[in-house]
């Protein structure tokens, strides 16, 4: 146990590092498994689960809910206590850490027992001060301040409930060593896409709107060295959008040391169209130096054990890959789900490009969530958004948007459209 649970918390510290909260997801993680420890718990393990199989049936959250409470804060107290069966409401969290502290039956007794057991193993369970909650939460206006912390919430579980996976396996594949990929170097691969666009460019047939395209592609390289923050492509069809995009977000990430990129795409047709270009651009060829780079990620992808390439089916758990490709419900469904299994990959996306293609075609229903997370990702989670479509909404009328900074990626979009203009 003792293992496990500083094994869980050096992944959850690296992953939380990312956007400024190392301390908070390494001590959930550290605290998530405590209730194992009572005797209750150490009992139904041999007599049970050990030798026919069956399920231990003793809960073990609350113990490390509790502490999470008491040291970190009580809306923390979520993240360890649904690290299996989900995030769960705050009354139904409240009602257990207080059934820990004062308590009198079996589950608060088991509870309180193995957090004074697992202290002798693991005497960091107690840290010397309670955890300071990031200090940009403190300072969101009051309408604000519960969106940031519901996103805070379930960036630190997803940090948890991978971490915790990603030790667990380790395990019981006899390794001992977390599966979890090295960083990206996005300045080689900016290199390689830079020669391969070239070489693809090269054996083309010439066209009337090649000057164009290149302009729109310079001019994307341009905007890459600005800020992180949102970003608006408003390029007309035929005007290069697929590779400008890929080339600002590749810029873009190797200026900022920026760990990851995703492509998400409404439409799964386009999602596999544009997997192909990426891959044929970015992986590594055969015999070449280097792993797989892009992983297609949706529901059409074949990612099934027993045909699927074994590095695509493990990094789409949790999108350990440096371009991740994938449908925009996909990545909704992982942000706003509360199940752990979809929310493994949610952590990836701070530090990230993520590019939104087609956003024209998000639903407008569930705009108000949408547009609340994604400003949340870029003002506080290190990650950059790329708005691209040739049919751009005016998401800043929005209130969601109101105040925050647009950065555009080509400037004068009236004469591009004027150039590009093909039918009368």
């Amino acid at each position: 146990m003792a293992e496990h649970l500083r094994g869980t918390a050096a992944l959850a510290r690296r992953f939380g590092g990312v956007f400024g909260a190392a301390e908070l997801a390494g001590y959930l993680a550290l605290v998530h498994d405590v209730g194992k420890g009572c005797c209750a718990w150490q009992h139904a393990l041999i007599q049970h689960a050990e030798t026919n199989g069956k399920p231990v049936g003793i809960p073990h959250k609350d113990a490390g809910a509790w502490l999470a409470s008491e040291y970190t804060s009580k809306m923390l107290a979520a993240v360890v206590h649904g690290h299996h069966g989900g995030l769960r409401g705050r009354d139904k969290v409240a009602e257990v850490v207080d059934n820990v502290r004062s308590g009198t039956d079996a589950d608060a007794r088991n509870a309180r027992e193995a957090v004074q057991a697992v202290s002798a193993l693991v005497p960091e369970i107690f840290p010397r001060q309670r955890l300071a909650l990031p200090a940009w939460l403190g300072e969101l206006p009051a309408r604000e301040r519960g969106l940031g912390k519901d996103l805070l919430v379930r960036m630190l579980f997803s940090c948890l409930v991978d971490a915790d996976y990603l030790d667990t396996a380790a395990h019981f594949d006899g390794t001992g060593t977390p599966r979890v990929a090295v960083d990206a170097d996005m300045a080689v691969l900016g290199a390689r896409f830079e020669t391969r666009r070239a070489e693809f460019l090269e054996g083309r047939e010439p066209s009337r709107v090649d000057a164009i395209r290149s302009r729109v592609y310079e001019e994307a390289l341009a905007a890459a060295e600005q800020e992180p923050g949102l970003y608006v492509l408003h390029v007309p069809t035929g005007g290069g959008k697929t590779l400008a995009s890929a080339g600002f977000a590749l810029r873009h990430a190797a200026r900022h040391r920026m760990g990851r990129i995703v492509f998400a795409v409404p439409f799964i047709s386009i999602t596999e169209q544009n997997a192909a270009v990426y891959r044929d651009l970015l992986d590594p060829r055969e015999g070449g130096p280097g792993g797989p780079v892009v992983l297609e990620h949706h529901s059409s992808a074949d990612l099934e054990e027993e045909v699927a390439d074994p590095w695509a089916r493990l990094a789409a758990e949790n999108w350990d890959a440096p371009v991740v490709v994938t449908t925009t419900v996909q990545l909704f469904q992982s942000l706003f789900s509360h199940r752990p299994a979809a929310m493994r990959k949610l952590h990836r996306l701070a530090g990230s490009v993520i590019v939104l293609d087609e956003v024209q075609a998000l639903p407008d229903r569930l705009l108000a969530p949408i547009l609340s997370a994604l400003r949340g990702l870029a003002d506080h989670f290190g990650a950059s958004v790329v708005l691209a479509s040739a049919t751009q909404p005016e998401f800043w009328a929005r209130p969601e948007w109101d105040g925050a900074a647009r950065q555009l990626v080509v400037d004068d979009v009236s004469t591009l459209f004027d150039e590009l203009r093909r039918v009368t």
